[in-house]
């Protein structure tokens, strides 16, 4: 069986990284993008199981491009991490459904994996 595609988009870099290591050891293909512009190019190019976004990115915020994906495929699945989940854009994703959930970051890995995993499985 093949392993589950997660598509990571932030203008964090070591951040993004991190999580493309992890979700790599716990047996994802693991692609990173920097900003959404290029995140809706791979979404569209790798096709994920799942998307894990910022919400604050440059060229394109994490609102403008879970519109973006969820054009090119509404059953796109996509998990906002923010460190402001309170955020005006973050909540208006979550309302307007382009995306499942918005959890807060710094985050713990595990649960991270554990939230992800069950998005996977819904």
């Amino acid at each position: 069986m093949a392993s589950k595609k997660i598509l990571i988009i932030d203008d964090n870099q070591p951040l993004h990284e991190l999580f493309r290591e992890f979700f790599q050891n716990m047996g994802y293909q693991a692609e990173t993008a920097n900003d959404g512009r290029e995140g809706i190019e791979k979404y569209c190019l790798m096709k994920p199981d799942i998307v894990l976004m910022d919400i604050h990115m440059p060229h394109m915020n994490g609102y403008e491009s879970s519109v973006g994906i969820r054009f090119f495929d509404p059953k796109a699945k996509i998990v906002m991490l923010t460190g402001f989940p309170q955020d005006p854009l973050a909540e208006k994703s979550l309302e307007e459904g382009h995306v499942l959930s918005v959890l807060r970051k710094p985050c713990d890995l595990q649960n991270l994996y554990s939230q992800i995993s069950h998005t996977l499985s819904a």
